[in-house]
């Protein structure tokens, strides 16, 4: 009898072990948190704007509101400096570093300040004309009143948000994971079927890639390598490096018309671009070259939203050096730093016919992307 009863007993510690185990969780991957920090709309001050709002999937994770240059903030009557850039593709961007040849490459955000992915996680956190938190510790509390906070503790540990520095770190990095997933590096273009042979090109995009891949015409591939890497590896369209296009100021930037104590300088500021990270003037007006993927969905273009459509920014490229003897009917306002231009753009003499064939091909970088979320309706 007391044999059964011991045999009993570890039947019964069997089965409450295993019911144990099918109650306890896996916590989520570190991407997964990442994905609902990046989509929490309380992480800004006040709340009501998340990463996503400025980096919405339908458009290649990019500002949806296009018809704006620069990003708006979350109070109201701000905005950002510059365009705000496509996430898809920025997990292979290296950090800053010079090459062999001494060129400045990599580095997150336009100028490359932003060091690392995680590095550059935090930054839109904290920029008054963002999501204007005045410190890490006030991301830190609202996470830990999050319905994650739990799941992250899980993955970190119990204490991963005791400390605010190491749990900004945490924070950081879970953004990372997310943005290095496969949403944000789907491959999925038309062009990348046609390197597969699985599409072919009409006859306006076979044109429009030999235009690009051209050194006499397009020479786009200069800047934006077409061609998959000698161990098969997709093309990018970006060398990560830098250049000063030329580009005019845009006087329709909201940035001009901040407050004093954010921008002093007023409608007279000029945007250096690396040069104010590296303190080199050599890279004055110098901005990340920036990958081509998605290019027809990630307008307006240009570090501040000069351009509002890609034939507006092909034909800028393609002329942006001619002249008349009358200043009057010069086609393009003057570089906003006039330095260091780049001298592979602004003259390539191509015809309008060949502008639309350079069109075609670059629709063909377009990744198969999410529908554009319906419309907000308000109540009655």
């Amino acid at each position: 009898m007391n044999r059964l009863r011991a045999i009993g007993a570890i039947v019964a510690l069997a089965v409450a072990a295993v019911a144990g185990t099918a109650c306890r969780r896996e916590p989520p991957s570190i991407a997964t948190l990442g994905e609902r920090i990046f989509n929490d709309p309380a992480l800004s001050r006040p709340d009501g704007q998340a990463c996503a709002d400025c980096h919405a999937p339908h458009v290649a994770f990019r500002d949806p509101e296009s018809d704006r240059a620069t990003s708006a903030g979350i109070v109201g009557g701000s905005f950002g400096v510059r365009n705000a850039p496509t996430l898809m593709y920025a997990r292979f961007v290296p950090e800053l570093h010079r090459d062999a040849d001494g060129a400045w490459r990599g580095g997150m955000m336009w100028d490359g300040r932003g060091g690392s992915f995680e590095h550059q996680a935090g930054f839109p956190l904290l920029n008054p004309l963002e999501m204007n938190n005045p410190d890490q510790a006030a991301v830190v509390a609202t996470v830990r009143a999050a319905s994650y906070a739990g799941e992250l503790r899980a993955r970190f540990g119990e204490h991963a948000l005791d400390d605010v520095p190491t749990a900004f770190e945490h924070i950081a990095d879970a953004i990372a994971a997310f943005e290095r997933t496969p949403t944000f590096a789907p491959f999925t273009s038309k062009y990348d079927r046609y390197l597969a042979h699985r599409s072919q090109l009409t006859g306006a995009e076979q044109r429009g890639l030999a235009i690009f891949e051209d050194s006499a015409r397009g020479n786009c591939a200069g800047c934006h390598p077409s061609r998959p890497g000698a161990d098969g590896t997709p093309p990018l369209f970006t060398d990560f490096g830098y250049a000063n296009l030329g580009i005019p100021k845009y006087g329709n930037n909201g940035f001009y018309t901040q407050a004093h104590a954010v921008n002093p300088a007023g409608a007279e500021y000029v945007d250096h671009g690396l040069m104010a990270t590296v303190k080199d003037p050599a890279q004055d007006g110098k901005f990340r070259v920036p990958t081509l993927r998605n290019i027809a969905r990630t307008g307006p273009y240009g570090h501040n939203g000069y351009f509002d459509n890609l034939p507006y920014l092909l034909d800028f490229l393609n002329t942006r050096d001619s002249h008349s003897p009358d200043p009057a009917v010069k086609p393009w306002a003057e570089p906003e730093v006039p330095a260091n231009l780049e001298t592979r753009v602004g003259h390539l003499h191509l015809t309008d016919a060949e502008l639309q064939d350079l069109d075609a091909f670059l629709e063909t970088l377009t990744d198969v992307l999410p529908k554009a979320p319906p419309p907000v309706r308000s109540a009655r």
